[in-house]
């Protein structure tokens, strides 16, 4: 017979069981039907790529002139590699990589361990375009920083949260380094970019496919025994973290589309002498749409000032500052306006 402390204990336990399973119902519903895998698949040329780089890639913001050229010329078999992936559709084996060992964790599972060497590579294309920004050649450092953005995605597709949050990173820090690169291009050199860079977000993998994707991951969780208790703390903890991934989403893909309109600006300005009176006299001939801004889920502010004009996102808090810029280092709390060339 129990006694009266055990009965609580045990009501509390199975209370805490029933709403864990009533979160998890919710915040993970039913599993999508996952694709086939393709044949070949990019994401295997990227995991050959990352096995066959050389050197310290995580290096490349401080090597010299004559250290990055060593560099990027040791690693052309893995750049080729690389790039022959970006042609082929990609998505990472997730069922092998949840099945393929019985205990399931970053350290011993094989598709964990290819994650440092995928991590390079997206260092190693950083590499490329700094190299080719100190040989004057913008269009082609450009270039490189638009296949890191999409390497950063593609690499991602169909993953894990811990796989897509390092593709973010990559994206997050070439876009930093091709903002700079905005000045210096020519009107065809920023049409090119500009046609890359919407053509990468109209194929970007969505927010949807990132939680559809963890979500599997989760299914896959429940199967093992489960203490109630510990289950609504690691739930809490995991729904933060995504909450916390969801602005990171939301803040590249703004900065992606600000310097895609960005760039389509300057192009407008350069063959008709002002800026436009509105953004959406870009359409069609510069942009094929106006460019959504994710944390308003309206277009993006723009307003044309004499020869120059104010183009932003509301930012990270979702509130239109006026063009208040956004402080020093950018988060989840950040006050202000989010431009193309704001600081990380």
């Amino acid at each position: 017979m129990f006694c009266k402390p055990r009965l609580l204990l045990l009501a509390f336990a199975l209370a805490a069981g029933a709403v864990l399973v009533a979160l998890l119902a919710s915040t993970i519903g039913r599993a999508p039907v996952r694709p086939p895998l393709p044949n070949p698949n990019g994401y295997d040329d990227f995991i050959k790529a990352g096995e066959a780089v050389l050197g310290d890639v995580s290096d490349w913001l401080v090597l010299d002139h004559d250290g990055l050229r060593d560099l990027v010329s040791t690693n052309a078999e893995p750049l080729r590699l690389l790039r022959l992936g970006l042609t082929r559709h990609c998505i990472m084996p997730m069922e092998s990589a949840l099945t393929n060992n019985a205990a399931f964790s970053l350290t011993n599972n094989a598709a964990f361990r290819h994650l440092p060497g995928i991590k390079r590579l997206g260092q190693l294309l950083a590499a490329e375009g700094r190299l080719r920004e100190m040989e004057n050649q913008p269009a082609e450092a450009a270039q490189s920083y638009v296949d890191a953005i999409r390497y950063g995605n593609e690499m991602s597709r169909g993953g894990f949260l811990i796989t897509w949050l390092v593709g973010n990173l990559c994206e997050k820090v070439v876009c930093a380094r091709l903002a700079k690169l905005v000045p210096k291009l020519n009107p065809d050199e920023a049409r090119a970019v500009l046609k890359d860079l919407e053509k990468l977000d109209f194929g970007r993998v969505t927010w949807a496919e990132v939680q559809q994707s963890e979500g599997r991951e989760r299914r896959y969780e429940l199967r093992k025994p489960l203490n109630p208790i510990m289950g609504v703390r690691v739930w809490w903890e995991w729904r933060r973290e995504m909450q916390y991934a969801k602005w990171k989403y939301k803040n590249v893909v703004a900065r992606e589309r600000l310097l895609a309109a960005e760039l389509a600006l300057r192009c407008y300005q350069s063959e008709r002498g002002l800026p436009p009176a509105r953004l959406g006299e870009l359409a069609t001939n510069y942009l094929s749409h106006v460019p959504e801004d994710p944390f308003s889920g309206k277009p993006l502010i723009y307003r044309a000032q004499g020869t120059n004009w104010l183009l932003y996102s509301v930012g990270p808090d979702g509130v239109d500052d006026g063009g208040t810029p956004v402080g020093p280092v950018v988060g989840s709390e950040s006050k202000g306006d989010l431009f193309f060339d704001s600081p990380l």
